[in-house]
């Protein structure tokens, strides 16, 4: 097969488009990885250079360094759109993908159950969503990524103590959540690709781990400011992490049916949506959407199948079908 023009890979990060750049150099086909994190665009060059635009732009781009990528991305993807470019996980997929404050109206819009959260913009009305939420609880930037920011609080007063310290994130909105603690230190990660169910993975931390991980609702305060490889870490890195236990997982139907229909009301091609079964009561409660995949590490041995291949088809047929 043959395209018109390359496939532009926008990604800021150094290694998670490693794999499907290998796998597209495999299949030959012509690829640019597009580093926004330096990168200038002008409104009246109208010629689509692109076949297709693959957006794995991630929240977390500001823990490396690279803050300007946060807003920048949504005119850069609007740019693209507007060319006719098929853009995967388009700038709608993006502002769900950056704000956790988005990803619960939409929860609550579809009848979905999450831990119950009050969304605050200064810390005065951190103290005055307490008469709403029981302790424990976290105060997680909107704006966060891989974990980054979220802080546990198990009583009143040790979080009035720092109240005023607290980091809301690079766009200055935090949440006040009630910390749901996981059956057996479990989190589900259900992964989708072009609007259907691709594979799940369940992530078991021991009670002891003391990092930040995404899923963002299994991790532990750090004692100290995380390194950068820490506030990096995900899903796909987590085979290779001390003490995470990742396996297949084969989620009940209703739990699939949800991420699904979360992934298309968020407009998400390929992502992974995020849920717990809570340690008091058993129920589900979803929490996180990250309309940015890189798919789990070593994936043959814990899927037994790899799925970069599945998401080379799906970038090729998008290019092809314009």
């Amino acid at each position: 097969m043959s395209l018109k023009a390359p496939i532009g890979i926008l990604d800021e990060h150094p290694e998670w488009s490693r794999r499907l750049m290998a796998e597209l150099e495999r299949r030959r086909l012509p690829f640019e990885k597009i580093d926004h994190s330096n990168h200038a665009f002008d409104p009246r060059d109208r010629e689509p250079r692109y076949s297709v635009i693959v957006n794995r732009t991630s929240p977390s781009s500001h823990t490396r360094g690279h803050a300007g990528v946060l807003f920048y991305a949504e005119a850069v993807l609007n740019h693209y759109e507007s060319l006719g470019v098929p853009v995967i996980n388009p700038v709608a997929a993006y502002r769900f993908e950056k704000s956790k404050a988005l990803q619960l109206d939409l929860f609550e819009g579809l009848g979905v159950r999450y831990p119950r959260t009050v969304v605050v913009n200064h810390p005065d009305q951190v103290l005055k969503a307490l008469d709403r939420l029981r302790f424990p609880l976290l105060v997680k930037p909107n704006v966060g990524g891989s974990g980054a920011g979220i802080t546990r609080f198990d009583s009143r007063p040790a979080l009035e103590a720092v109240v005023d310290r607290l980091d809301f994130g690079p766009d200055g909105t935090a949440l006040v959540q009630e910390y749901i603690e996981p059956e057996d230190g479990a989190i589900v990660r259900v992964e989708v690709l072009d609007g259907g169910y691709l594979y799940a993975i369940r992530l078991v931390r021991p009670a002891t781990a003391n990092f930040n991980l995404c899923p963002a609702d299994v991790c532990a305060v750090p004692a100290a400011p995380p390194a950068a490889a820490d506030l990096a870490a995900c899903p796909v890195d987590a085979v290779n992490r001390p003490g995470i236990t990742v396996s297949r997982f084969d989620p009940p139907a209703d739990a699939i049916d949800t991420a699904v229909r979360l992934a298309r009301a968020a407009s998400i091609d390929v992502g992974g949506v995020e849920y717990l079964v809570g340690r008091a009561d058993g129920l589900i409660y979803f929490y996180d959407i990250n309309a940015t995949s890189n798919f789990v590490a070593n994936a043959p041995a814990v899927l037994g199948w790899d799925p970069t291949p599945r998401f080379a088809d799906y970038i090729v047929q998008r290019a092809l079908t314009a």
